[in-house]
């Protein structure tokens, strides 16, 4: 699962860029806006590269994996089972 190493709106505030700034110069939609506010990481990667802009840092500063039983359920188990199906 991706996490939000900082808090997005802070971080964007802190360089002047607030709701009716993004949605103003169309840096960011309003719902990219309101994931930011959730902490939902589901945003494309034109968005991701804008906050790295924007921010002036690298996706590594701003999000990080976190392992979940959820992901290796659904990810890791699959990619063991292919491989035991291919041998």
């Amino acid at each position: 699962m991706l996490e939000y190493k900082i808090d997005v709106i802070k971080e964007l505030e802190r360089v002047g860029v607030n709701t009716t700034k993004a949605k103003k110069t169309g840096i960011f939609g309003q719902a990219t806006m309101k994931k930011f506010r959730e902490k939902d990481t589901n945003i494309s990667l034109v968005n991701l590269n804008r906050l790295c802009c924007v921010l002036e840092m690298q996706p590594r500063d701003i999000i990080k994996y976190v392992e979940t039983a959820e992901d290796r359920e659904a990810i890791i188990s699959k990619i063991c089972e292919t491989q035991i199906d291919n041998h």
